[in-house]
């Protein structure tokens, strides 16, 4: 139910977004003039309106989105290859080799086969987005440069450097030689050489490839998304031996491995299609409004990262809801971890340990010494443990603990893990299912290695001995069981139900007040204009504007559940086929008379066939007792006719039904319009506007009354206006007829005809009376059901059809360039006498404060 609540309220928060930013476009059609009477503050005000309103859209429509981000060598890559049951998906290697934001999107497959990988798209960043990341980059230069000896004249042309309009690439490179000599600063030279690196690169691809995206197959994205090997000298190397100037591709229309690397600095995100199986990570009750997105993000703690990479991070982790941060178990202790947190909440403002997941990646190479190692042995001679004893006794362990325990709110959220341990056990559930390429499937026998499953088995062992409430126990024991990837996949999905959507709405309000703060911002600079006359909107266009996003919405919605139903219903709620099998039963069972002859001549469950007496001897008895097949044809044929009748009459009534609850779902549009629209608009607006506009006018009046308006088209489209045609019952009755080869057909076992009589025993004739029943009602029943079953898919086609060109046509009407129909429409040509005097920018600017916030 909260969940439900939340995408209730993102939606309200996207179509207020929405609402804002339609009412810019109609702004930006007729801008305010830069005149001395116009507050330059006001294009300013504009601008951030704009960016704030779009950004609430955007979040408000975005799936949950789980960062993951880790120390140097911390297995991260290899840790995602686990979670999505394929190691080398992205390029895995000890050394660095992903610099880029990787957005993996999961999609759930049925049957349980090996992962799927899907194209690579690289999206390469815009030329504004270009002198974003330079802008972040020359201010990080300006933080390093401050603890060298440049020149106070060095730092202020730095200052100077910073893109507006455009790049001065010239300047940069000029900047950076000079400065290049006269330091030895390891972190200042990175920063100059990645600098270099990035503005050459920009000078030879920026024009053909800036906002633009390609989609890269799997083979290429391995090889032209890995890293550069760094310089092992650059403190030595000259500013001449940088990197030259790359060449251009050698086609613009799809990149090689090699224009890859070339270009990589300019990539802005890479993203990818996973689809995964239930048996790997069962994803579908997340699946819609609550699905999520896994976000790759470049080692912020290798010593090469760049800083263009950590301002991709930050750029796309503004609109992540969770973090999984993976600390390596080689080095616990480490402090790049926590430097990552705190960077982070530099920029997002705000504690996020509540968001934080922690991964303890590479567990099995926890560095033990040896007498960790005789700890170990005395600890599993205890007969119990106690957490606290386990961690006092075992200091490695405790500081890999406390480690992890600082950077996240619950210790339940500590994950223990071996990447390729549980990519192992998941290969153990199938032969027919491959968790790796062959090139990598060396590596995944090292975690069977005889040495580190004595060591697996040692921390089960411990488990075993703590409390079965220990947090610490859960954790030792997933990871001795599957390396603790089950854990952290399920942990990942809890968090997304439980705290992603939160977070989602959270973010989204926030970006949402923003909006609204920029409203009163506006307004009050409106305020300050001497010629402002606030303007009264006519109630009668805001009605019908309010109107038809309300029909465009119920449309939407009511045909949503009609596509989740596979069947009609009637006004009562009962499916159409199963009125019609009822009838059919009905029909079958009680009006046959066939029935009731065979049933009054059964005694003892045998059935006799001697004429019955009448009391009146001079009157005879003529009743024909069915012996064969045939003796049912006649009735089973007309039954079909009548049923098909039946069945074609209850459709047509349950589309009527149909069109009675949509007619109920739109009566407040319907009586809110009534008193707006006029009878005679219709060749009015011809005249006025043209026949487009007209057929706009039309699909209005059909929007809000469809049962009057387009339920008979619906009938007529799917075939229920003719009559109900013939259904081929020789060809459906089920029991064998008489033919050149059969001159009875099938003769059953009471009767005088049969050839090889079988002895009659007691209720053996009854039975199969019974049997023969079913067996006609069945086949009967199956055909008629595929037949209601056509008409419905028939019926869903042709609503369908007519219900997008209305709400497409509403959409239509909402557009900017409709609005003077729509003021027509509303007879809002009518304005008071002093709106003539207000320009037409201000009378739109002045209504963006009135735009409601939705509580």
């Amino acid at each position: 139910m909260k969940s439900n609540m939340a995408v209730e309220q993102l939606r309200r928060y996207r179509e207020y977004g929405e609402s804002v930013l339609q009412s810019l476009e109609l702004v930006s059609q007729n801008p305010p003039p830069k005149e001395s009477w116009v507050p330059n503050s006001i294009h300013e005000s504009i601008q951030r309106l704009q960016q704030s309103a779009q950004r609430t859209v955007e979040l408000a429509s975005s799936p949950v989105k789980i960062g993951i981000m880790g120390e140097f060598s911390s297995g991260k890559t290899l840790l995602l290859g686990s979670l999505i049951g394929y190691a080398d998906a992205l390029p895995v290697s000890e050394t660095p080799t992903t610099g880029n934001v990787t957005a993996i999107h999961l999609v759930q497959q049925t049957d349980f086969q090996t992962t799927k990988i899907g194209k690579f798209k690289v999206e390469y960043l815009s030329h504004e987005g270009v002198k974003e990341c330079l802008r972040y980059m020359l201010q990080e230069a300006q933080q390093r440069a401050r603890t060298t000896d440049l020149s106070s004249s060095e730092l202020t042309t730095l200052k100077r450097l910073h893109p507006t309009t455009a790049v001065d690439s010239i300047g940069i490179l000029k900047w950076c030689e000079q400065v290049w000599s006269k330091t030895q600063s390891l972190e200042l030279r990175s920063l100059l050489r990645e600098l270099v690196v990035f503005i050459r690169t920009y000078n030879a691809y920026g024009e053909d490839v800036c906002g633009k995206s390609y989609n890269i197959d799997n083979t290429t994205a391995h090889k032209g998304l890995r890293l550069a090997e760094p310089p092992m000298n650059i403190l030595e190397i000259s500013f001449d031996r940088l990197p030259p100037a790359p060449k251009r591709w050698e086609t613009l229309e799809q990149p090689s491995a090699k224009d890859l690397q070339n270009s990589f600095s300019l990539i802005r995100r890479v993203d990818l299609t996973v689809e995964i199986s239930k048996e790997i990570w069962n994803l579908s009750s997340l699946q819609g409004t609550n699905e999520f997105i896994l976000l790759d993000f470049p080692g912020l703690g290798s010593a090469d990262s760049g800083v263009r990479d950590a301002f991709l991070s930050l750029r796309e982790l503004s609109d992540v809801q969770t973090i999984l941060l993976l600390l390596n178990g080689r080095y616990p202790g480490g402090v790049t971890a926590a430097k990552i947190r705190s960077m982070l909440e530099r920029d997002k403002g705000q504690d996020l340990k509540d968001r934080i997941i922690v991964g303890v990646g590479r567990f099995n190479q926890l560095p033990l010494s040896r007498s960790d190692e005789r700890a170990i042995e005395e600890l599993l001679d205890q007969p119990f443990l106690s957490e606290e004893a386990l961690l006092d006794n075992l200091h490695i362990l405790q500081l890999t603990i406390a480690s992890a325990s600082n950077l996240t709110t619950e210790k339940k959220n500590i994950v223990l893990l071996s990447q390729l341990y549980g990519l192992s056990k998941l290969a153990e559930l199938s032969s027919l299912v491959q968790v790796c390429s062959s090139e990598f499937l060396p590596e995944l026998d090292k975690s069977n290695k005889p040495e580190e499953s004595d060591l697996r088995e040692k921390w089960k062992q411990l488990s075993e001995k703590l409390s079965s409430s220990s947090t610490l126990q859960k954790q030792l024991n997933d990871y001795a069981e599957d390396g603790g990837i089950v854990r952290l996949r399920s942990l990942l999905k809890e968090h997304v139900a439980v705290h992603g959507m939160k977070q989602l709405l959270e973010d989204t309000q926030r970006s949402a007040n923003t909006v609204r703060q920029e409203q009163i911002h506006l307004k009050n600079l409106l305020s300050e204009i001497p010629t402002y006359i606030p303007v009264v909107e006519n109630p009668a266009f805001l009605t019908l504007r309010e109107a038809i996003e309300s029909l465009v919405t119920t449309y939407r919605e009511f045909q949503e559940d009609l596509q989740k139903q596979p069947i009609l219903k009637n006004r009562h709620d009962i499916a159409v086929s199963d009125v019609v099998k009822d009838e059919l039963i009905n029909k079958i069972f009680f009006d046959w008379s066939e029935w009731t002859l065979l049933f009054d001549r059964t005694k003892n469950g045998t059935i006799s066939l001697t004429k019955t007496e009448s009391f009146f001897e001079d009157d005879e008895v003529e009743d024909f007792i069915p012996t064969k097949s045939d003796d049912f044809y006649s009735a089973f044929v007309q039954t079909i006719h009548e049923m098909q009748d039946f069945a074609h009459n209850s459709t047509i009534q349950a589309v009527t039904d149909l069109f009675s609850k949509l007619s109920d779902y739109v009566k407040t549009e319907r009586d809110q319009l009534n008193k707006i629209l006029l009878p005679d608009q219709e060749q009015n607006i011809e005249q006025k506007f043209g026949r487009n506009q007209v057929r706009l006018f039309r699909n209005l009046l059909r929007g809000i009354d469809p049962a009057n308006k387009w339920q008979k088209l619906v009938i007529q489209h799917s075939g229920l206006a003719d009559s109900a045609g013939s259904i081929n019952a020789d060809a459906l009755f089920p029991l064998a007829r008489k033919d050149d080869k059969h001159s009875n057909g099938q003769i059953f076992d009471w009767s005088l005809d049969k050839k090889f009589p079988v002895q009659a025993r007691p209720f053996n004739h009854q039975i199969a009376v019974l049997r023969l029943r079913d067996e006609i009602t069945a086949s009967a029943g199956l055909h008629l059901v595929q037949y209601v079953s056509q008409l419905t898919k028939q019926v869903k086609f042709s609503f369908s059809r007519a219900s997008k060109e209305i709400v497409d046509n509403l959409q239509e009407l909402l557009k900017s360039k409709h609005e003077p129909l729509l003021r027509y429409i509303a007879t809002a040509e009518e304005h008071n006498s002093n709106s003539a005097s207000i320009p037409p920018w201000l009378q739109t600017l002045s209504q963006i404060p009135t735009i409601s916030y939705p509580e």
